[in-house]
């Protein structure tokens, strides 16, 4: 799923993450935009994957806002899945590791996967998108949230060579080939506009 200077990092950094403050500034905008697109696009999901859960911290305010819904987090760094577990001990939400490009589930096992600040870090992204498609039941929806270079980051994206941060075309082409289709786009407020979530529908057949 990640490059393996990013998992070293994302263990050490587990027992302080929800702590530093990204997650005011950052992730917790982020989330409730997701959230709230959730509610607007699924309704009422009966099975949520988050694919790069983190601490599951996400998932965690999932639980309070779509009660009854089967709740599954997966995370590359097993520091992260350890602590994601010790915060939920009702085993409410089951966490485990894996990878996005590999992920432990069924065929159309959700309605609802969740991706938050993470696409970047996937190794093969192509990989991951088909992956997604895969466990997702038909008309599910993937609420892809990240970087997508528009604007001005399109030649500081080339500058930098940030590669992992896809544009709109090659995201589109991608997901496509996946048998996805975006349905909406949405700019997270107070973020320089530089953050959008994307509404991925796996269409019928």
């Amino acid at each position: 799923m990640a490059h393996g200077h990013d998992v070293d990092r994302f263990n050490s950094w587990a027992s302080t993450y929800d702590r530093h403050w990204m997650q005011r500034i950052i992730f917790g905008p982020i989330q409730r935009t997701v959230l709230q697109m959730a509610a607007e696009q699924v309704g009422r999901p009966n099975a949520i994957l988050d694919v790069g859960c983190g601490t599951g911290k996400l998932l965690r305010a999932a639980a309070t806002r779509f009660p009854g819904a089967r709740l599954e987090g997966v995370d590359v760094a097993v520091e992260m899945v350890k602590h994601a577990q010790a915060m939920t001990p009702n085993g409410a939400i089951r966490f485990q590791q894996g990878t996005a490009e590999a992920l432990p589930f069924p065929d159309a096992s959700f309605d609802l996967v969740l991706s938050t600040m993470t696409f970047h870090h996937w190794h093969d992204q192509a990989r991951g998108a088909a992956e997604v498609a895969r466990v997702l039941t038909p008309g599910g929806r993937w609420l892809l949230a990240d970087f997508v270079a528009s604007g001005l980051m399109k030649p500081i994206r080339r500058l930098l060579r940030l590669h992992q941060f896809p544009d709109r075309a090659h995201l589109r082409g991608l997901l496509e080939g996946a048998g996805l289709k975006v349905v909406e786009e949405r700019r997270v407020r107070g973020l320089g506009g530089q953050v959008a979530v994307i509404a991925i529908l796996r269409e019928s057949g």
